[in-house]
Order: structure tokens, then sequence, then C-alpha cells
């Protein structure tokens, strides 16, 4: 019995150290995998769509820019919010560092754009040398292979996230079953010393009257010889 309680403790504890860690797994993967995947996309689309169509002329005009203003500020809007709570996600080390490299780049993009913006409203000529001179065009390819990454490293990190959730349920099934095997040979053997100690246990029976009686028919009487007449 204190085998078998012991064997019922491992599993429970070993059981609630699994369940935590599968919590984990499943929570880091949902939180920090699944979820960031539309914010960056949204994050893509802001530069690689919204800005690039501004810039996708092979003249670089204030006025096409201009056009393009309140889809840009309309973008930017939904995809600033969206790219501050990636950023407060959990990033690898290495996710840690392009993020941040980008942010910067993204910043500083969208700085240029204000300026050019504000000076377009009184100055349209100096805003028209000022976005030459901007090299946002030049600017956005980088932000965008940068965010295309991050957007293919939460698929990656996600995969090992859940590998590693697999190989531990793997382990805790293995030992589920060597568990259970141990506790059917135990409660086997327990069953077993029950039955031999209760024949051990039974009383002796003693010969009765009728065996007696039996013995003392059985036993051999005296043969009479035959007499055979004188002649």
């Amino acid at each position: 019995m204190i085998i078998l309680t012991a064997i019922i403790i491992a599993v429970a504890s070993f059981g609630k150290y699994v369940d935590g860690k599968i919590h984990a797994s499943a929570t880091t993967i949902l939180e920090d995998r699944l979820k960031p995947g539309p914010l960056l996309s949204h994050r893509f689309d802001y530069y690689g769509t919204y800005i690039d169509d501004a810039f996708s002329t092979n003249i670089i005009s204030v006025d096409t820019l201009l056009a393009h203003k309140r889809e840009i500020m309309d973008s930017r809007e939904q995809t600033d919010k969206e790219w501050k709570a990636y950023l407060n996600t959990y990033l690898v080390p290495e996710e840690d560092s392009v993020a941040h490299l980008a942010d910067k780049q993204m910043i500083d993009v969208d700085n240029k754009l204000d300026a050019i913006f504000d000076l377009a409203q009184t100055d349209k000529a100096s805003a028209q040398k000022l976005l030459e001179q901007s090299k946002i065009k030049e600017d956005i390819p980088s932000i965008t292979d940068k965010v295309n990454w991050l957007t293919d490293l939460q698929t990656r990190v996600g995969q090992e996230e859940t590998i590693k959730m697999l190989n531990l349920i793997a382990i805790f099934d293995n030992f589920m079953i060597g568990s259970l095997a141990l506790a059917i040979m135990l409660i086997g053997s327990i069953i077993y010393e029950a039955i031999r100690n209760r024949k051990e246990k039974q009383p002796v029976k003693t010969p009765t009257k009728m065996s007696a009686t039996k013995k003392k028919s059985t036993a051999k009487t005296p043969t009479k010889k035959p007499v055979t007449k004188k002649k």
C-alpha cells in the first residue's frame, strides 16, 4: 500500500508539473506567436502598400504623396497601436533586436512624412525638395524586409514551442503507462498474498468417527481352513 500511495503521489505531482508546462506553452504560442501574426501583416501593409504606393511612380511627387495622405494616416493610426502591442509581447533575443531596429526606422520614416505633410500646407516647393532628400523610398524595402522576417519568425518559434509541448506530453504518457503497469503488478501481488494468507489460517481437519469405523471394517478377518472327511 505504501508503494501504491507513492505511485499515486508521483503521478499527481508529475501531472501537475506537466499541466503547468503545457498551459505556459499554449499561452506563449497563442499570445506571443499566433496573435502577433495579423498585427505584423497590417504593419507591413502600412509601409509596403499605403506608403509605397505613393512612391510607385518614377518621379517622386509631393502631390502624389498628398493624394495618399488620408489612407496613410488612417492606416498609421490603426497599426501604431498594433505594433506597440506586438512589442509588448515576449520577444526572443534575435526577434527583439530586429524588432527594435525596425521600430527606429519606422519612427524615422513617419517623422519625415509628418514634416513633409506640414510643410506642404504652406510651401509645396520646399515640401517637394524635402521629399526628394528624405530617401523614404529607399527606407521602405528595409522596413518591409524586417517585418517579413519577424512574421516568418512567429511561425518558426511557434513550431518549436509546439514540438516542446508535444514531447512533454509524450514523456508524461510513457510515465503514466509505466506507473499503470507497476500498479497492476503490485495489486496482483497484494491479491496473491491475501489468498495465500487466507489458506494458511484455515484450521486443520481432525479424523471423524465415521472414518475410524470405516478403517476398522476394512481390516482383514481370519479365514477358516476347509475340513476334510476321513475315509
